[in-house]
């Protein structure tokens, strides 16, 4: 399904990446809430330029301070890195911190941290200190590094040291290209499928963390009258962003879609 989100996030876009085996990150602290805690031992960051103009203070950088290290893939994706699905499955526990270097007042805070209720969220935190919101903050072209104490009563405090990777645009279609482009076919093709009450077709064309899998085919079946309307907002894209392993359809309006590559093949994610 088309994507209808907006994004609160600021930050910088910085060069290309450090090799991460040879410049490891670290971090120490913790995330303490409501009788749990999360220790922070490896860090990790990502330049995001905002090409697709979809977040709201312009580019960004993403930091994940984790107890297990992961690879720069899972942190990857405009809004939906797969790192939160592996936090839901229970693997990886810490933060993602989005913030604008330029401008450091404000940070939104993600706690990977499987919730206790099933289907339920993770937690969001939103941080503004007009003075700032870090003690220390170090941004270079390769790597950021930076220390936090809210004080006393703050459920945050955390040193970081991350090597920063970047994302770079594989591709810019617009146009009757973008119309053309695979990405388009395959929201297409899922429409269709999703207007027929083909479960395992749309499925078959959509991301292992996709909404779409906890719909039941008597749902799905109620969804396909508002197909119709998905499938003329379809037709009207005419840009399509595509960066290694995800993508971005822009719609009128604000609107957008995105995608994953997964096992060679490109997903709608949502």
């Amino acid at each position: 399904m088309i994507a209808r989100r907006t994004v609160l996030a600021t930050g910088l876009a910085l060069a290309a990446a450090p090799a991460f085996a040879i410049d490891p990150g670290t971090a120490s602290g913790h995330f303490a809430r409501d009788g749990q805690t999360v220790q922070f031992k490896h860090a990790i960051a990502l330049s995001q330029d905002n090409a697709e103009g979809l977040l709201d203070g312009g580019p960004q950088i993403r930091v994940v301070l984790s107890d297990v290290e992961i690879p720069v893939s899972a942190i990857y994706g405009l809004v939906f890195p797969p790192v939160l699905r592996q936090a839901h499955a229970d693997v990886v526990h810490g933060v993602i911190l989005e913030f604008s270097p330029k401008d450091p007042t404000a940070m939104h805070v993600t706690v990977l941290a499987k919730p206790a209720e099933a289907g339920s969220s993770l937690t969001n935190v939103s941080l503004s200190n007009s003075s700032g919101i870090f003690k220390r903050l170090d941004v270079s072209a390769t790597r950021v590094s930076g220390d936090y104490d809210g004080g006393e009563d703050s459920d945050f405090r955390f040193s970081f040291s991350a090597p920063v990777f970047t994302d770079a645009v594989q591709a810019d279609l617009k146009g009757a290209d973008a119309q053309k482009s695979e990405q388009v076919r395959v929201l297409t093709v899922r429409a269709q499928a999703i207007q027929k009450g083909d479960l395992p077709a749309a499925l078959a064309l959509s991301s292992r963390g996709s909404g779409l899998r906890g719909v039941s085919p008597a749902e799905l079946k109620g969804a396909a009258s508002m197909v119709a309307e998905m499938i003329r907002d379809i037709k009207t894209i005419r840009r399509v962003v595509v960066r290694r392993e995800t993508a971005v359809a822009l719609l009128p309006q604000g609107s957008w879609a995105s995608f994953v590559l997964e096992d060679g093949v490109w997903k709608v994610a949502d």
